[in-house]
């Protein structure tokens, strides 16, 4: 699928008789604004570009090194000399990061000498590689739902550290939440009364610490509580119950049998573990090497308080938000509620004990953080944010004797809606019924922010879904050059889940597939990437002229096998109706039919998919190209 390090040339069929999307004036008038203002003061430069001194946490090329001067408004053969790659909520599952990287025109692995302390001779080394003029950003949630989690988080920092102004590496609520293990299976959380530990706060149906032990009990037939309240419990606990992740304690026991085959001890080395080991024949690999329960909780321990562990490096790389010339990146929503919010950095991780704030408001109460009307400036804050909390964390990762606080606090507020009083960038989101909006979250919003006003309720806000036809947020994007935004979090079905920038103005590509597999489809879909994922795949990409002037390019494979290779509208600063990639956009992707189906893919056959739904009920149906032309075609 490769050629040379160059990106592909996929010849995708014509799409007849398309509507004309007229170009966005605010866009272009903001873009124009922000080009005139850093030519006349080109030492602001930095702030786009990352290189704020207060903020080490950098905005990856809001205007790149290679983007073209705005003047020259030809149309050449270079207009995909620009291109961005895309993923997010791998969530360990390494088949299926090896399989996005293999069809990725962005990414490559390399193969690099075998660390000295390796002595296993049916494995190879490589390392991630960023092809010229390309770059990358892993949208967040790396770890919990595969046999990956270690190697994921080395090889996506290991890229960072080698292209530090082409990489940006996202948080997302499984990433920050890990910060709980230090404090909560710390020696002095461990000897706390049992009793006194109750369940957790955002979720009133799940069971407690001595419910869940009491069935431990049961189960084993132990007669004493004690003998069951050990670390191994206590974690297995935490994630079933508090972190969604059931299987993870056994995805972790196998990653450690495979470290250990191929370097002869876990963890390896430090200097040489940013090496993403390949198995030559997974048959070699000894099952028999014993892994027992109390390493895997050293494993989860080590990982997040080493200076050496994987997610904690990954951590420290990381940001919330990104910027890449018209496109920004967060891992939830950028909505009327997370806009321009950045929370105070002594936020707690708890039910709030303060008024719900007011939610028309454009500035907020004494205390309760700060407004940003500059897009960037909002970015470098909320990473500020992040390299804070994790400085916080690293000093104090556990509780204090009064059991008040503990460093990384507002890090695993900020991944908890509740404690943000519904204003979370990391995991508000879009995704209602594997599409970016449905008719029942209409409702399902508007019954929450009642809650939250009238009853103060935080709790309101657990599964709402934001509002993709609120102008309020793509207003403010578009009026200061962004046109584009892409979120994670929340599964959208078996491909990418799209608003087409013909509703606002921004295009919001929302793409998580972690719970792409269709079980009506169970005697013809493969469970290849697991029993969520099942067949499906997908490569988000960025591809254009540079990275102010770029369309959205999608391709993969939906859980029914059939595969699809989608190109976008151009989104661009100047009207250039020339342009070689023109035949080849279609404009119904990312629409919503009178039927209320949503457009979601062009398969190679011409038929388009939809879907509809609610919820986490999804519908799909394949139809013909003549019927979606006609059914935008009368509105």
């Amino acid at each position: 699928m490769k050629d040379g390090g160059r990106f592909n040339k996929i010849q995708m069929p014509p799409v007849p008789n398309q509507p004309e999307i007229t170009s966005n004036l605010p866009f272009i008038r903001g873009r124009l604004i922000l080009l005139f203002y850093l030519s006349c003061h080109p030492s602001l430069c930095d702030a786009f570009t990352g290189e704020s001194a207060r903020h080490p946490a950098h905005i990856s090329g809001l205007i790149t090194p290679h983007a073209k001067e705005m003047s020259d408004e030809t149309c050449d053969e270079d207009w995909d000399s620009f291109r961005l790659g895309h993923i997010a909520d791998v969530e360990g599952n390494w088949e299926y990061f090896e399989e996005y990287v293999s069809r990725s025109n962005v990414l490559d692995w390399e193969e690099v000498d075998a660390p000295a302390s390796s002595s296993y001779e049916g494995v190879m080394f490589k390392q991630l590689t960023l092809r010229p003029n390309s770059h990358f950003v892993y949208g967040g949630d790396v770890v919990d739902r595969g046999i990956g989690d270690i190697r994921l988080a080395r090889s996506l920092v290991r890229l960072k550290r080698n292209h530090p102004d082409r990489v940006s590496l996202l948080v997302g609520n499984r990433d920050l939440n890990k910060l709980r293990l230090s404090s909560e299976l710390s020696e002095t959380d461990m000897n706390r009364p049992v009793d006194e530990i109750g369940g957790p706060f955002w979720d009133p149906k799940a069971p407690t610490l001595t419910q869940y032990l009491e069935g431990v009990m049961s189960e084993s037939g132990t007669s004493s509580l004690e003998k069951v309240n050990t670390k191994v419990e206590r974690l297995k606990y935490m994630l079933k119950h508090t972190l969604g992740c059931p299987e993870t304690f056994e995805y972790r026991r196998v990653e450690i049998k495979l470290l250990k085959c191929i370097y002869g001890q876990y963890p390896p080395d430090p200097i040489t573990n940013e090496l993403t080991p390949f198995l030559i024949d997974d048959g070699k690999v000894d099952v028999s090497v014993d892994v027992s329960d109390d390493e895997v909780v050293a494993s989860f321990e080590y990982e997040i308080n080493s200076e050496h562990g994987s997610l904690r490096d990954y951590l420290n790389e990381a940001q919330i938000a990104a910027i890449v010339g018209n496109t920004i990146f967060v891992h939830g929503a950028i909505d009327a509620l997370t806009m321009r919010w950045v929370p105070p950095t002594d936020t707690k991780f708890q039910i709030p004990e303060t008024e719900p704030p007011d939610f028309s408001s454009p500035s907020p109460r004494s205390g309760d953080g700060a407004m940003y009307e500059d897009v960037s400036q909002w970015v470098n804050e909320l990473n500020f944010y992040m390299k804070k909390g994790m400085s916080d964390f690293q000093q104090r990762p556990y509780w204090n004797e009064e059991r008040t606080s503990r460093g990384g606090e507002a890090l695993l507020a900020i991944q908890n809606r509740p404690s943000m009083w519904g204003r979370s960038v990391v995991c508000n989101s879009y995704a209602d019924g594997g599409n970016v909006h449905s008719d029942g979250a209409i409702e399902n919003r508007r019954d929450a922010l009642k809650r939250a006003r009238v009853m103060k309720d935080p709790l309101a806000f657990e599964g709402l879904a934001s509002d993709v036809f609120d102008k309020r947020p793509s207003d403010w994007l578009l009026g200061q050059g962004i046109q584009r935004l892409i979120v994670g979090h929340k599964p959208t079905g078996d491909c990418p889940a799209v608003l087409n920038s013909v509703y606002t103005g921004v295009e919001i590509v929302s793409v998580d597939l972690s719970y792409a597999h269709r079980h009506d489809l169970e005697n013809e879909s493969s469970l290849r990437f697991g029993k969520s994922r099942g067949e499906a795949i997908t490569n988000v990409e960025i591809a254009g002229r540079d990275s102010l002037n770029n369309a959205l390019e999608v391709y993969g494979v939906l859980a029914c096998g059939r595969e699809y290779h989608n190109r976008y509208t151009t989104l661009s600063s100047i009207d250039c109706t020339a342009r070689p990639t023109e035949k080849i956009e279609d404009n119904y992707l990312g629409r919503r039919m009178s039927s209320g189906w949503w457009v979601k893919a062009r398969l190679q056959s011409g038929e388009y998919h939809v879907s509809k739904g609610s919820g986490r009920k999804v519908e799909y149906k394949s139809i013909p190209p003549d019927e979606v032309r006609e059914d935008f075609k009368c509105k």
